[in-house]
């Protein structure tokens, strides 16, 4: 059975399919669990499971992403002038996270771009917001890591977005809140 599924912008709809997987019941449970504390079904959080994988895990080992504790992303960044943060960003992530989305797929709208950040902030456990406006999208994100993050995921998303969709992105900074206006297309 195919379906149509909306996505977070409610304009684009992806065809989804019926099937059926065997899994322990702990497994069960556990994200049974996991969807009521979301406030979402079972159903709802699987497809976002699976999304996540599509999107970003599959990719991360295969351009050398680790993972790290906060604690220590905090310090090293804090560390470093903000020359060194805006050369780190510019030349060296913005590199391989460029990878990273050629690996997915070759042409994006706003909306694909969107998306794929979407999953990134969602695996690194930073939270998020996005309003629909009549001309844009406004979406904010929301850290606990300082001003010096702020220019470094700011630098990293305006110089992603401008070299693969070609568009300019307004972006502003606070100490702990990145806040970018997507044009609509």
């Amino acid at each position: 059975m195919i379906m149509t599924q909306k996505n977070y912008d409610d304009t684009i709809q992806k065809k989804t399919q019926t099937i059926t997987f065997r899994l322990s019941s702990s497994i069960i449970e556990d994200l049974k669990e996991d969807a009521e504390i979301e406030k979402i079904n079972l159903n709802q959080l699987i497809s976002k499971i699976l999304s996540y994988h599509v999107l970003w895990e599959k990719y991360e080992r295969k351009v050398g992403l680790l993972p790290m504790t906060k604690p220590f992303v905090k310090d090293a960044v804090n560390r470093l002038d903000e020359e060194e943060i805006i050369h780190l960003a510019q030349r060296i992530e913005k590199d391989t996270s460029k990878d990273i989305f050629n690996s997915i797929k070759i042409d994006y709208t706003v909306e694909d771009f969107i998306e794929i950040l979407r999953a990134w902030l969602n695996v690194v456990w930073m939270q998020h917001y996005i309003k629909k406006g009549k001309n844009c999208y406004h979406f904010r994100i929301q850290h606990d890591l300082g001003k010096k993050w702020s220019l470094y995921i700011k630098t990293l998303v305006v110089g992603l977005f401008e070299d693969i969709l070609n568009k300019k992105l307004e972006a502003k900074t606070t100490k702990n809140t990145i806040s970018f206006v997507f044009p609509r297309e």
